[in-house]
């Protein structure tokens, strides 16, 4: 009897993973098509008419940059002066770095803002008491004593165009848009697989938010890298420290309250992506815990929403997306018993292990496109060389299904704020890692040994249908692990 329930729940799981995954997939191809469509249009405009930058009717409104630092003396000084060459009427531009650091950063960012205070940019370093809130409470604080009606927001690793705000402010003669993204670039996208890998995901996430945007669809967006209306701000009521994905909790909010979003991928700036494992697995973990943690807090207000259904559908595609990915672990967990719980000779079980892998293959070539696409990656590769890298970027999103899954169970036992910067390139291997950290590296080491026993039994009971999910578990895991390897050869000997 108890095997029984066990065998149906175990069913259940597998099967509403399953529906939601032909969901998602289904909604993100809808959006690739979207995107394409607008990306041709935009570029048979682009051929007819020269686009130059436009006044807005009502001229320049005054504008605040903020500039959240912490601990970041490896970017700040570039950064400072990459803002200040940032073409805008004088008198309407005010420039802010909000300083949380604790070391050398804060007399790099002075020193650097002394230079260009003589040159008559008006420019201020400010520092809190404290780092209550961390970035949502030191953008806060920065807000406070600001003199904008619009902020842009730029993090410390990130390298805005001169014509940014040229480009950017224009959008806003439109009262009711509250705020808007621009694309993201990465200068170090082609360091190794790992940072191509993170540039082709948030690159394919870029692309499809195009389409999304088109269709007013709901999206998350960055907090950096954008522009807000204070008004917009001030409406929904500011950001938020209860969560460490504060800009997508506000983007929530202001497009529940019926603000609206633009999206411009063509105005880029450039960032840095993590080069370590470590950096890397603790972003994530971070970003998933904040965006899991996002989509339970809206949850009812996008319900009680008003939409057609397709938005909804987006909607909750959008927001429950990270929820999907560590979903994907739970799977990877259930592979081991559901040799011995299911039936691997019913129709049902291997058609809908059929359907899985036909909506991976689905999603993976549609990933490749968009990421391709949204990354501006155009290199030749023969066609071998192209079908192993993309299994292999199918193969990363199972560590990363591991760190969401890792983060949403921190969130679910009430860790909501804990907040770990990002070491940028420079500083990553003199930076401490958490014990959060160690836990994630000995999930991999157990999710890489209990994956491959899956396989081995798989194989002993001749239940092949979850034998290629257990193997690509194996690949993506066993490639972290190698990185961790190296990355510890390199602490030792640094």
């Amino acid at each position: 009897m108890l095997v029984s329930i066990f065998s149906f729940l175990a069913q259940a799981i597998f099967w509403l993973v399953v529906c939601y995954f032909f969901l998602y997939v289904g909604l993100e191809l809808r959006a690739l098509l979207i995107s394409r469509k607008t990306e041709r249009r935009k570029l048979a405009q682009l051929t007819a008419i020269p686009a130059l930058p436009v006044q807005p009717p009502a001229g320049y409104p005054p504008v605040t940059v903020l500039l959240p630092v912490c601990n970041e003396s490896a970017v700040i000084e570039r950064l400072i002066h990459a803002v200040c060459q940032m073409q805008y009427p004088a008198g309407q531009l005010e420039i802010l770095v909000l300083d949380d650091s604790t070391d050398q950063t804060s007399a790099l960012a002075q020193q650097a803002a002394s230079r260009y205070q003589a040159a008559g940019i008006d420019i201020r370093v400010l520092r809190r008491p404290d780092r209550n809130g961390f970035k949502a409470g030191n953008l806060i604080h920065g807000i406070e004593q600001s003199r904008g009606e619009f902020f842009a927001i730029f993090d410390a690793d990130f390298l805005p165009p001169a014509d940014f705000l040229l480009r950017t402010m224009p959008c806003f003669s439109d009262p009711e848009l509250g705020f808007l993204q621009t694309g993201i670039g990465y200068e170090n996208r082609d360091h190794s697989f790992l940072t191509r890998f993170q540039a082709m995901e948030m690159g394919h996430q870029q692309y499809v938010t195009v389409g999304l945007s088109e269709d007013g669809d709901m999206a998350s967006l960055s907090g950096s890298s954008c522009v807000w209306r204070k008004r917009c701000i001030e409406a929904v009521g500011g950001w938020s420290d209860a969560t460490v994905t504060e800009d997508v909790d506000l983007g929530y909010r202001a497009q529940f309250s019926h603000w609206k979003y633009a999206y411009l991928r063509d105005v880029m700036s450039m960032s840095i992506l993590p080069e370590t494992i470590s950096a890397f697995r603790m972003q994530r973990e971070r970003w998933g815990r904040g965006l899991i943690h996002s989509a339970f807090k809206h949850a009812g207000a996008m319900f009680h929403q008003r939409m057609p259904l397709m938005r909804r559908l987006h909607a909750i595609s959008t927001m429950f997306s990270s929820l999907l990915l560590a979903s994907i672990h739970v799977l990877v967990l259930l592979s081991l018993p559901l040799n011995y719980l299911l039936n691997f000779e019913a129709a049902s079980v291997q058609w809908g292990a059929l359907l899985f892998f036909v909506l991976a293959g689905v999603w993976g070539i549609d990933n490749a496109i968009g990421a391709s696409k949204g990354a501006w990656i155009n290199d030749k590769r023969s066609l071998g060389r192209m079908v192993w890298d993309s299994y292999l970027y199918i193969a990363l999103f199972l560590p990363m299904a591991w760190y969401y899954f890792f983060g949403g169970c921190r969130a679910l036992f009430g860790v909501y704020g804990e907040f770990h910067r990002t070491p940028k390139a420079g500083d990553e291997h003199r930076t401490k890692m958490p014990r959060a950290n160690t836990a994630m590296l000995l999930g991999e080491i157990f999710t890489f040994f209990y994956s491959l026993a899956a396989v081995l039994v798989a194989l002993d009971e001749d239940n092949f249908c979850l034998v290629p999910l257990n193997v690509t578990v194996c690949v993506g895991f066993a490639m972290v692990l190698y990185w961790s390897w190296k990355e510890r050869l390199s602490r030792d000997h640094g």
